[in-house]
């Protein structure tokens, strides 16, 4: 009789556990949150326009400052790197920087930058404006990084190996050798670093409008509607963009166009 009670208490709760998995199973809510998405309506998407609707919001568009896939998708729209990549490849073209070299122990790397190049806030571009936004990565105790405000730069970490005075760091200097050009000195050998440099997570933001707000520069991008306007400057396609929430919005150009910070 133990026996039988204790099959009938089991398969009881059995056809319990079966049922409450059942009922989690059903078929889905048509119910929409009002937290979702709401795509643009045919009327305001203007005709050659191209729509993305990304998995999730960016966290932050902040270069040198993200981790997230989401983030490098809008961010690739708004700057430029020293280097790029061939579309649909992993071979480097000019960017910003227009030729690179590296001495015969590989440890030194000198970029040529792009002439006439202007943010879209009107400064220069030039090999002060590269060495700002570089030294806020990769130096801890440069006073502009804003580490206090919780900034961390960890994506610097990851592919340089440390920041300043760290004993695994791959950089040991930056240096401004003239107006146009760059030097990177490295602790080691490393024949990746402009494929690395040029990676989507380090575009070159405009000294004065990072200082212009240097706490909060693009750190929440949830909180931010994005009107990105591509500058005339250089022999690339470029587009307008326009970021609502989770819905990126481009316009190709017919124009030669450089995606810049606005």
């Amino acid at each position: 009789m133990r026996l039988l009670k204790f099959w009938r208490l089991f398969l009881l709760g059995l056809v319990f556990g079966m049922a409450v998995i059942l009922s989690n199973c059903g078929t889905p809510s048509n119910t929409v949150s009002n937290n979702s998405p709401t795509p643009p309506t045919p009327a305001a998407v203007p005709a050659g326009a191209l729509v993305y609707g990304a998995g999730g919001p960016p966290i932050n568009l902040e270069p040198g400052n993200i981790t997230d896939g989401n983030s490098v998708i809008v961010i690739d729209q708004i700057y430029n790197r020293l280097t790029d990549f061939k579309p649909g490849t992993v071979e480097l073209e000019p960017s910003l920087a227009t030729e690179w070299s590296s001495s015969t122990d590989g440890k030194t790397w000198t970029f040529k930058l792009r002439s006439g190049v202007k943010f879209h806030d009107g400064t220069d571009f030039d090999a002060e404006a590269v060495k700002f936004n570089v030294e806020r990565w990769w130096d801890a105790k440069n006073p502009n990084g804003y580490r206090e405000s919780g900034k961390t730069y960890q994506i610097w970490k990851a592919f340089f190996g440390g920041f300043k005075g760290d004993k695994n760091s791959l950089v040991k200097d930056v240096a401004v050798v003239d107006k146009s050009t760059i030097k990177f000195v490295l602790n080691q050998p490393f024949a990746a670093f402009p494929s690395a440099i040029g990676s989507a997570y380090f575009g070159m933001a405009s000294p004065a409008a990072v200082m212009a707000r240097p706490d909060r520069y693009f750190t929440d991008a949830r909180e931010t509607t994005l009107d990105v306007r591509s500058h005339h400057i250089t022999p690339r396609t470029g587009s307008h963009c326009l970021l609502r929430g989770l819905w990126l919005t481009c316009i190709r150009t017919s124009q030669n166009l450089m995606r810049t910070q606005t």
